[in-house]
């Protein structure tokens, strides 16, 4: 996630030199095809020209409108998520210093699982499976990656993290399963329900760590249906075809436009307007593109391995852990 209040101007143009280029170069053609090798012919009414960028602009907005509705769906989830996990953990601690060792122990085991879930989700969730992901979001994705220089984000990564903290027991039942994270959830209940005893905790209180890891079963779930089902491909696919129509005719209609100005003395002005109309129009569709999988690794994505770092500070505080880690900060004003 991008924290500054601007993007810089480094950050804007590694996105949109390359068309900056192209439709400078590209108008820049056609108006020495006008002006100076006589093909009068090329200038089209710019009525046409105006009414399918105003189409266009109509439908990109739908796409980016939809586009955010997904990135702040993945935003709502784990805020979901921090909050079960932290209801899970004062259950757990509320009244600790009152019962016996082992239930201290075994009620803190279950604190420390709820971390490594929410590690273990986030991590799951940045590992890319979609091949259609990659080709189209490799560009932003390698950005961050430039930036930042984040840890790799793989099964085999995935795997070290639960050896390095999971007990035996717990890494033998979820090494060869495909949802590590669902595994964890489904452990924790499964202690609920069979160690409730040794826990020492009232029937309501095991009753309300049913509830919330029933809900967590659901959070991960809405994470998955973000991360699995792509935006449709139409409305992505479409938008981009009449960008490029509308962008590709736009000189053509300037240039009419423009030459019945001034006498015809201001013409040449379809080249800065041309290209900053068509720089607008990429970047509103670059907008869009890039809040498609909140989950990707990307400048504007959810920042879920801060807030998993979030919840485990909070979760280690509530238990008294000796040794909290710092939360995670920015790297080139980018949180991850």
């Amino acid at each position: 996630m991008y924290i500054k209040n601007d993007i810089t101007t480094s950050i804007v143009l590694w996105f949109s030199w390359r068309y900056i280029a192209f439709f400078f170069l590209y108008t820049a053609a056609a108006y020495a095809a006008f002006q100076f090798y006589g093909l009068k012919s090329l200038a089209i009414p710019f009525l046409p020209v105006g009414t399918i960028g105003t189409a266009v602009a109509f439908y990109i907005g739908f796409k980016n409108n939809s586009s955010y509705e997904r990135l702040w769906e993945g935003r709502k989830i784990w805020g979901a998520i921090g909050s079960l996990s932290r209801a899970f953990a004062a259950v757990l601690v509320g009244g600790l210093d009152k019962v016996s060792k082992a239930a201290q122990e075994r009620r803190i085991a279950l604190v420390k699982r709820q971390i490594y879930f929410c590690h273990t989700l986030a991590m799951q969730l940045r590992i890319s499976s979609a091949e259609r992901k990659r080709e189209t979001l490799a560009p932003e994705v390698n950005l961050v990656k430039k930036l930042c220089s984040p840890p790799e984000n793989s099964q085999k990564t995935l795997d070290d993290f639960l050896q390095a903290n999971l007990s035996k027991r717990d890494y033998e039942l979820v090494r060869g399963v495909d949802n590590k994270a669902l595994s964890l959830l489904r452990l924790q209940l499964d202690d609920i329900e069979s160690a409730g005893a040794d826990l020492q905790l009232s029937e309501p209180a095991l009753e309300k760590l049913t509830e919330i890891l029933v809900s967590l079963f659901s959070e991960q779930g809405a994470c998955e249906r973000l991360k699995n089902f792509p935006f449709p491909r139409q409305y992505a696919h479409f938008s981009n075809v009449f960008v490029w129509i509308f962008l590709l005719l736009l000189p053509f209609g300037l240039i009419d436009e423009l030459s019945k100005s001034a006498g015809g003395t201001l013409v040449w002005t379809v080249i800065p307007f041309s290209t900053l109309i068509s720089w607008m129009f990429i970047t509103m569709e670059q907008v869009g593109d890039s809040s498609e999988d909140p989950f990707e690794l990307g400048l504007n994505d959810v920042p879920i391995s801060a807030l998993a770092r979030s919840i485990e500070i909070d979760l280690l505080q509530f238990i008294g852990a000796e040794s909290v880690p710092e939360k995670l900060q920015p790297v080139a004003d980018i949180l991850l």
